[in-house]
């Protein structure tokens, strides 16, 4: 079955194809706007492996926590194939995604940290988990936090933590200041790029586990109100 991976969460549009688990390609790209990004690098991605739309089985799509609008753009286009291609649809954590990115570089907890603008990082942490050959486990929820509170409730720890993301690069002094040399960053700056291949490997393990999301009622990971929601609220509070 040949999946289709796509996530927008983050400030690259990243695309990707799967032969059940294996990777066939991927493409990743910066852009300023998904919505004039992700359709086109989609069609490059199929052109270029000799794939048409309706040889797609399934997709698998980043649902953030990342860029509102982004992550919007990501699952509308999901769902649109879906239903027009009447094929299965799963939704990855982002941040879960961007964990892969951890994997073999001999860190024990690696924590993902995406800039979420207003002084704040959406972030989750995992352990690596030997015992069940290499397996990530979830030990901290996607949540918003400023970075400095995060910084230091890592710092409780011990141990050395491998931190990744675009949040990690805005405010790398509040973590370098806080951790100290427990602080490990990935050597590539592609280490904090989320990579498509890794939504469709997440995707394909749970269409393998035979647990599909409900293209009608997958919603975003926002791990907070939008500008606009915000705004309703703050409105409602007014009048009463």
């Amino acid at each position: 079955m040949l999946l289709l991976a796509l996530d927008t969460a983050s400030a690259r549009t990243a695309v990707a194809l799967l032969e059940k688990d294996q990777l066939v390609a991927e493409l990743s790209e910066p852009s300023h706007s998904h919505s004039g990004s992700l359709l086109p690098l989609i069609g490059r991605l199929l052109q270029e492996q000799g794939r048409e739309r309706a040889s797609l089985g399934a997709i698998a799509v980043g649902i953030g926590p990342g860029s509102f609008t982004g992550v919007r753009v990501g699952l509308a286009t999901a769902k649109t194939l879906s239903f027009a291609l009447e094929i299965p649809l799963v939704g990855v954590s982002t941040l879960r995604a961007m964990a892969e990115n951890g994997k073999g570089l001999g860190v024990e907890r690696i924590t993902v940290v995406q800039d979420a603008r207003k002084q704040e990082v959406f972030h989750s942490s995992f352990l690596l988990d030997r015992a069940r050959g290499g397996v990530l486990r979830m030990v901290e929820a996607e949540a918003a936090e400023s970075p400095e509170a995060l910084a230091f409730r890592l710092a409780v720890s011990e141990q050395p933590v491998l931190l990744l993301g675009s949040g990690l690069l805005r405010y790398q002094a509040v973590f370098a200041r806080v951790l100290g040399t427990r602080l490990i960053l990935p050597a590539e700056e592609q280490g904090h790029w989320v990579r498509a291949a890794a939504v469709g490997q997440l995707g394909w393990e749970k269409l393998a586990e035979d647990r599909p999301d409900d293209a009608r009622t997958l919603e975003p990971l926002y791990c907070r109100l939008s500008e606009a929601e915000m705004g309703r609220l703050k409105r409602g509070l007014s009048l009463v």
